[in-house]
């Protein structure tokens, strides 16, 4: 498990996995597994690892468990998008300092109540901080795993996922949803040991991958309908289908795309930032009032 409260644990966990790369050979690769499961040896490390065992380049699997990473709840400052240090003192610069310093990814996360683990979400909160890094994360490639347990049970979990790998830019070169509750389990089924195998070479291939079940933006396969159009609730890209299934796009395309366009989001929010400044008298004028309505319950 890797946990990181100050400085110094910082410091000493980059030295340890440059250290790791060095005594590899400079060709060595940082596959960054991101293991989203609190349970040791669970299924989700597991297969994370039986992955790796089966990528044929030089490399070394780094691994950190998410929920074991101190993740504050954004203070809703607006400082990240003013390029202001965040006011929370946690290990949310410690993850995204690992991300931009592997060469691949693989995400997994346990299925819990129809959705990932709520790390994710604790974790997609504080997403503003995505921004200043994306220079560095965008175009990685990486694998995106859900372990589910019961069928037809899976929920939003593969959308999460896929929302933290887009806005981070990464490519996503496979997005699979794997059965298995018991602990390792995972690799008592010889299928998934050949998926592991297909996912190793996916995540080292030059080959784009695309999602023909879903989105035709960004292959998220949850949409939200209106009228006679699909609406990706992921990329919000609009499309319909023809009378043999097709999909035809309606709109030019979705909020993702290259760095620059994905910061075209950053400098909105510095905008509505000074629009909120420039009405800030009449802004208070109308809140006031509801200041002291209602009693507030503390445990």
């Amino acid at each position: 498990m890797v946990t990181v409260h100050n400085k110094f644990s910082i410091i000493k966990n980059i030295v340890m996995i440059k250290s790791k790369i060095r005594t590899q050979g400079t060709n060595s690769k940082l596959i960054l597994g991101l293991i989203g499961s609190p349970r040791q040896l669970g299924n989700c490390e597991i297969f994370v690892k039986e992955i790796s065992r089966h990528i044929d380049i030089d490399h070394t699997l780094c691994l950190i468990r998410l929920p074991s990473l101190k993740i504050l709840p954004c203070k809703a400052c607006y400082g990240c998008i003013m390029d202001k240090p965040c006011p929370n003192k946690d290990d949310m610069e410690f993850l995204l300092h690992q991300i931009t310093q592997s060469d691949a990814m693989i995400v997994a996360s346990p299925v819990y109540f129809l959705g990932s683990h709520s790390i994710f979400k604790s974790i997609l909160d504080r997403g503003f901080l995505f921004y200043h890094f994306l220079q560095k994360t965008y175009g990685k490639p990486c694998i995106l795993v859900n372990m589910y347990g019961i069928k037809e049970r899976i929920g939003v979990a593969p959308q999460t996922l896929r929302s933290f790998a887009s806005f981070l830019g990464l490519n996503i070169k496979g997005s699979v949803n794997v059965k298995a509750a018991l602990p390792g389990e995972v690799i008592m089924d010889t299928k998934n040991v050949e998926r592991a195998r297909k996912l190793a070479e996916a995540l080292s291939s030059s080959k784009t991958t695309k999602n023909v079940y879903g989105c035709p933006f960004c292959g998220c396969e949850i949409v939200r309908m209106e009228k006679k159009r699909f609406i990706c609730t992921l990329c919000h890209g609009s499309f319909s289908t023809d009378h043999k299934g097709n999909k035809v796009k309606i709109s030019e395309g979705g909020i993702f795309g290259n760095p620059e366009h994905m910061l075209l989001h950053k400098e909105w929010l510095r905008g509505m930032k000074k629009r909120f400044l420039e009405k800030r008298k009449e802004i208070l004028k109308t809140i006031i009032p509801y200041r002291d309505m209602g009693e507030w319950i503390e445990p």
